[in-house]
């Protein structure tokens, strides 16, 4: 009787085991580079555009910091950073949500020749992106969705991004 016990657990035991394989994430490109296009103008830039680095970290890859540039291109420069959660990092189909800042850097020009070159550092919003991503361990990617820039006023920027993960 112990014997056809023990036979029985450690087929079960066997046969569970097999089937408890850790998932491998390894094939998850850590790097990406993207374009986000803004559909709405912000109070803090007049550009449609930003160009993005983005790096997965940790052991599932869920997590993103992300760094941009969001240039004017007369005399104010943005820098988007955020940290964003994504789920089911090895589907293609994914939700992510995050939060971060926008850091504005200006220079001011005087028109009456005083103090030319002053620049000017400030936080001017909060920025909470609410995304769809469709991406595969790597090569190129789209996301869309909305962007809250939380100041005042509060500003649901509709937005969509192409880039590339490598």
């Amino acid at each position: 009787m112990r014997i056809l016990i023990l036979t029985q657990i450690l087929i079960l035991f066997l046969h569970t085991s097999g089937f408890s394989q850790t998932a491998d994430y390894s094939s998850i490109k850590k790097n990406s580079v993207y374009v986000e296009g803004y559909l709405i103008r912000h109070d803090f830039s007049k550009g449609y555009a930003s160009i993005n680095y983005e790096r997965n970290i940790g052991k599932k890859r869920k997590k993103n910091l992300r760094i941009g540039i969001y240039p004017d291109f007369r005399s104010a420069v943005a820098f988007p950073l955020t940290i964003s959660w994504l789920t089911k990092p090895l589907s293609h189909h994914h939700f992510e949500v995050g939060i971060g800042a926008v850091i504005r850097v200006e220079h001011y020009v005087d028109p009456f020749g005083r103090n030319s070159k002053e620049w000017f550092f400030d936080m001017p919003a909060i920025m909470i992106p609410l995304m769809y991503r469709y991406q595969k361990p790597s090569g190129f990617f789209f996301r869309g969705g909305i962007n809250l820039f939380v100041s005042w006023p509060t500003i649901p920027s509709p937005s969509v991004s192409l880039g590339y993960k490598f």
